[in-house]
């Protein structure tokens, strides 16, 4: 529910942290900013191999149908024209490819009617191969936000340790709740967690009171919401990154210093996530 909380660097490193470790990996990038197709394809290549090829397309075509002509629906799009595999980095060892935005995604926010389930339907479908799916969303509520929730089966919620960002969870989870109430779906979606982000290295006394209102705030809801031990620090080769056009694994160059403690905190997080989830899975499995 807040903009510059690291929404988009934690989604598009971890995604690629689970790549390097042998998993094959989806990101789609849900939000009309395009911030997350913009942190790994340079300007050149998205515009020149995916906005202006006429075979690729982006999740703006997922949800926006072509419209009619002459009272016949438009033909099918391909769905591997979604997915973009053209990576400098690919190997042996996964997969990693992505679903670009675009600006023009915002039409669908205008526009927003029995859209909620576009996302889920084509996932379902055509991203079975995946062992994660990773959504960049966007910082508001609405269809797009929704949409991610009906295809998901769990969310993270990445919080800075500072007072604005702190009022925005329980606003957060009140909407969680009220859309997992909307959603008329076939799974449970979970709050895998709550996970520190643009965290200092040295935390000050105004870091740490909003650290524990955050842990106070989680204590009195219903149920029980982990945060993750492991923190996301606020590194300056984060910012190299965007210039590059790469994650912080694979960025190149002098001044990376930062570079090796991020990887090893995404690390961390990555080995976090994969125990949450098999957590999660081992309890449903008790319950069933």
């Amino acid at each position: 529910m807040k903009g510059g909380v690291g929404k988009t660097t934690l989604c598009v490193n971890a995604a690629f942290q689970m790549f390097l470790q042998h998993k094959n990996v989806l990101l789609i990038d849900n939000d009309p900013q395009f911030n997350a197709t913009s942190a790994l394809l340079d300007p050149a290549t998205y515009i020149d191999k995916v906005l202006k090829d006429p075979k690729r397309h982006t999740i703006y075509n997922i949800y926006e149908r072509e419209p009619r002509m002459g009272g016949k629906s438009a033909p099918a799009l391909d769905p591997k024209s979604f997915f973009h595999k053209a990576w400098w980095f690919i190997d042996d060892s996964g997969r990693f490819d992505v679903i670009c935005s675009q600006i023009e995604l915002y039409e669908t926010l205008r526009n927003p009617s029995q859209k909620e389930y576009l996302l889920d339907k084509f996932i379902t479908a055509h991203a079975k191969d995946y062992d994660y799916v990773f959504i960049d969303c966007p910082p508001t509520p609405g269809v797009l936000t929704l949409s991610a929730f009906a295809a998901s089966d769990f969310v993270i919620i990445p919080v800075a340790p500072d007072y604005y960002a702190t009022l925005g969870l329980p606003q957060f989870l009140g909407t969680l709740e009220d859309f997992k109430q909307e959603l008329v779906d076939v799974h449970n979606i979970s709050v895998l967690g709550v996970i520190f982000t643009n965290t200092p290295r040295a935390l000050t006394d105004e870091n740490q009171r909003a650290i524990q209102r955050v842990r106070g705030a989680l204590s009195e809801r219903p149920g029980k919401i982990p945060v993750f031990d492991s923190l996301m620090s606020h590194y300056k080769v984060y910012e190299k990154t965007v210039w590059q056009a790469r994650p912080v694994q694979r960025i190149m160059g002098r001044g990376n210093r930062g570079k090796s403690e991020a990887t090893a905190e995404l690390r961390s997080i990555c080995s976090e996530i994969a125990k949450l989830i098999e957590s999660h899975r081992t309890a449903n499995s008790a319950k069933q």
